[in-house]
């Protein structure tokens, strides 16, 4: 054999050691399990850069950046108590130095105790919002069974929530106790009204707190549409002051007649010019220059919530000066009947 075929002898039997090697149980293997890594690590990539699917009631980016503002918040509190602690250990025997500890650990517990609160608040919310995904309605009493806590309580989280904006489009009904995934779930729920003898205010005050509800959440749910922030804040703003507005009412009903304009003309206002707005910030509609439009918008909402700040003060302002007149009242019926001076004797 020469030594041509030799090589080409060689090169065959290498070939077909190489050929049973690839197909032996060891490479193929190895194969299965390098073919499976890369399949995850695809996976968790495609996971990690796929856009966060949409929720029914929130958005899940806008809670996970509340959320991350307020953890900051705790665990500076957390480090703040840290340094109280170790700077009154490091002061023992000087009586300055624990009082600084001491005021630096109060100061961070404080701070720690209020963001927590928030915190257990964020994990209430989840609780709701997964609650609503899937039920179109849900009554406070069984969201307040599923938090394992009061039905007042439950009820004081709900109106924060859609105050602070948390959710996106849900609505409250207050008559029954019910919330909605939306304001439309509402307008197709088939609950009978509520009978007048079951409301603790009058017809008037019930008639106030149910248009207030309809609005404060048409307001919240145009804000949650706009993505221009400051228009968003001044939204969210005017939603912690109606609700003020509403509570105060519900306490003291002679106060109702200054809400008149308000709730005939100012609401219904911001909710068309908001509704203009979210048409202008999608391009569906001209309104001559936009630059100026939108400021115009800002400043008219600014406005308002100047002007229901206003309202809020004179209605707290007029119970202030007739408790100083039953007082004054009680004063003089005190001092005809000879009562005074024996009282301050």
């Amino acid at each position: 054999m020469n030594t041509e075929e030799q090589i080409k002898q060689n090169i065959e039997s290498a070939m077909n050691q190489l050929d049973t090697f690839l197909k032996s149980d060891t490479i193929q293997s190895v194969k299965k399990a390098t073919t499976s890594t890369i399949q995850s690590v695809s996976n968790s990539i495609s996971k990690a850069l796929a856009p966060e699917p949409p929720h029914t009631v929130y958005s899940p980016k806008k809670i996970k950046r509340i959320k991350k503002k307020i953890t900051d918040s705790r665990n500076l509190g957390v480090f703040i108590a840290g340094i109280g602690v170790i700077t009154s250990l490091g002061s023992i025997g000087d009586l300055d130095g624990i009082m600084v500890g001491i005021a630096f650990l109060v100061i961070g517990g404080l701070i720690w105790w209020t963001q927590k609160q928030k915190l257990d608040r964020i994990d209430r919310f989840y609780l709701y919002a997964n609650a609503l995904k899937n039920n179109a309605s849900i009554t406070i009493e069984q969201l307040s069974q599923l938090a394992a806590q009061s039905e007042e309580t439950t009820e004081m989280d709900i109106r924060s929530m859609i105050s602070h904006g948390f959710f996106e489009q849900v609505y409250f009904d207050a008559s029954h106790h019910v919330v909605y995934q939306n304001y439309s779930a509402y307008q197709k729920s088939n609950l009978p009204p509520t009978p007048k003898e079951d409301s603790p205010y009058p017809e008037d005050i019930q008639a106030f707190i149910e248009q207030m509800n309809a609005y404060r959440n048409q307001i919240l749910s145009l804000s949650n549409q706009i993505k221009d922030e400051d228009i968003d804040q001044e939204c969210k703003k005017m939603g912690i002051i109606l609700s003020n507005i509403e509570k105060y009412v519900t306490q003291h009903f002679d106060v109702l007649p200054k809400t008149n304009r308000m709730m005939k003309y100012y609401l219904p206002t911001a909710i068309k010019l908001l509704g203009n707005y979210k048409e202008l910030e999608s391009g569906h509609m001209q309104l001559g220059t936009n630059d100026t439009t939108i400021q115009d918008i800002e400043r008219a909402l600014n406005q308002l919530n100047e002007g229901l700040v206003n309202i809020y003060s004179d209605m707290c302002q007029d119970a202030s000066m007739d408790i100083h007149a039953d007082i004054s009242v009680l004063e003089s019926m005190l001092q005809q009947d000879g009562l005074k001076d024996k009282i301050s004797s």
